[in-house]
């Protein structure tokens, strides 16, 4: 069963990436994200399965300390940019197009 929390996330990945063709750019806030598991680890993980064939890319912000080390420690880090902010990490995610 799929946790109301990851359901939403992958609702509303679903709909902001209605109608976008090509190269998805994602940027998830992390601020009011106090502990990660492996299913929300694997719901990234899904999502960008699902966005990489059409030259997508994610990214996170504002990960606290523990997420951060729960994401290098499990090698998510290698599919998601963490940055300090939003306008950081849309410049990059930008500049990678």
């Amino acid at each position: 069963m799929i946790s109301p929390s990851i359901k939403k996330v992958l609702e509303t990945v679903e709909k902001t990436l209605t109608g976008h063709a090509s190269s998805p750019r994602l940027v998830f806030d992390f601020r009011e994200v106090t502990q990660i598991d492996g299913a929300g680890l694997g719901t990234l993980m899904e999502i960008y399965a699902g966005i990489l064939p059409r030259g997508g890319k994610i990214a996170a912000i504002n990960m606290n300390k523990h997420i951060r080390n729960v994401i290098v420690r499990t090698r998510v880090i290698a599919i998601l940019e963490c940055f300090k902010s939003e306008n950081d990490a849309v410049a990059a995610l930008l500049r990678h197009r």
